[in-house]
């Protein structure tokens, strides 16, 4: 049994209502049509006294004799003898086209809200472990197509949503692992060691002192993520450019250590975002690669607009990314830059360095003529 509050219940009834509506409205005319037509007519009044007729089909009769107001008499007994059999019909079509169209409007309402019915079943099967589901419903380009593409469209957002947070989560947990295991594991062969001397806790000490330094950075990072993600931080318009020449020159002290070459290639970038965000992502950035640069090699720092796409990215001369990893971020430093780039509405995208050395990491931030999906290409290329 139908529900009675279900949509196509009601979309049943509705359609019943308008059917009666139109159709009484339209009975009813004609009802009033046919009734002035009958009253305009007067039948052809023959008074005679037993006058002989012929009639068509060779008949003999006498034809009496009859006053006229006796002859309007029997037109408004005929008359209302035909109005009232015409009303008797139409109450009972109209009845009749109202059950039908019952019937009609809940088989119609059913093959219409059935995309409706795809769409809460995969949506009822779909779990936030499980976004991999999608409606690809097929028919003509209308609302309910649109609604369904949509759908579909929002599932691929939240599916790469949630596997980046699970990404995140686990080189998280990787790379705060890894200092808290130095610290345990230097307090505790110093802490065993009855023969200990000032000189073993002093180099403990320095080995928990530089852990304790890179896990506090890392914290400094997870934060500046989640005040990000939790709409804390307010975007202002701001230049890239501004932002790359004042990092490359704070960040070539750190770059002499291994005698390494920062030259930046800037074009006015003009983008709405979150500038202490945006700073973290190209000091991520920056370090990554300054870890991975071989000594004496070249790293160059950029931005600028490459089809609607604002970019900000660095180049490094490296081993590269791994094959297997196709450009995925790696480690909690590109996680960190994987979630500002998304906060922005962007990606982060990796590329082989040019002259197939190193790696360049890209974070996209789309301005208003941006397209639907950042440019393929290294913006590098062309810098």
């Amino acid at each position: 049994m139908p529900s009675w509050q279900s949509i196509r219940f009601r979309l049943s009834v509705q359609y019943s209502a308008v059917v009666f509506g139109l159709g009484g409205a339209v009975l009813g005319l004609v009802y009033l049509a046919l009734q002035r037509w009958l009253r305009s007519q007067t039948m052809t009044t023959v008074i005679v006294t037993g006058q002989r007729v012929a009639l068509s089909d060779g008949r003999i009769v006498v034809m009496p004799y009859l006053e006229e107001v006796e002859v309007r008499a029997i037109e408004y007994v005929y008359n209302e003898l035909v109005l009232n059999r015409v009303a008797q019909f139409t109450i009972i079509a109209l009845v009749a086209l109202s059950l039908l169209s019952i019937v009609v409007g809940w088989v119609m309402s059913g093959r219409v809200l059935k995309p409706v019915e795809e769409i809460t079943t995969v949506a009822r099967e779909i779990q936030a472990s499980d976004l991999s589901r999608r409606i690809d419903l097929d028919g003509p380009d209308d609302e309910l197509t649109r609604l369904a593409n949509t759908f579909d469209g929002m599932l691929e957002r939240l599916d790469r949503a949630f596997t980046s947070q699970r990404r995140f989560l686990a080189d998280t947990s990787h790379d705060l692992r890894t200092p808290l295991a130095v610290i345990r594991s230097n307090v505790e062969i110093v802490a065993d060691d009855p023969d200990a001397q000032m000189a073993d806790w002093e180099k403990a000490g320095g080995i928990i002192r530089r852990n304790a330094v890179k896990m506090s950075q890392m914290i400094d990072d997870l934060l500046a993520a989640a005040r990000l993600q939790s709409g804390r931080a307010q975007a202002v318009t701001l230049d890239l450019a501004v932002l790359v020449e004042a990092k490359a020159a704070e960040f070539e002290p750190v770059a002499s250590e291994k005698n390494l070459v920062v030259a930046s290639v800037v074009s006015p970038a003009v983008v709405q975002g979150v500038e202490v965000s945006l700073d973290r992502a190209l000091s991520n950035l920056l370090d990554n690669a300054h870890r991975a640069a071989p000594f004496g090699s070249r790293i160059v720092v950029g931005c600028g607009v490459r089809e609607g796409w604002a970019w900000l990215g660095v180049e490094d001369q490296g081993p590269g990314l791994p094959d297997e990893d196709d450009g995925a971020q790696v480690g909690l430093g590109l996680s960190i830059v994987t979630q500002i780039a998304e906060a922005h509405g962007g990606a982060l995208s990796s590329f082989p360095g040019r002259e197939a050395r190193g790696a360049t990491m890209v974070v996209w931030i789309p301005t208003e003529t941006a397209g639907e999906v950042p440019p393929g290409v290294s913006p590098f290329t062309s810098a």
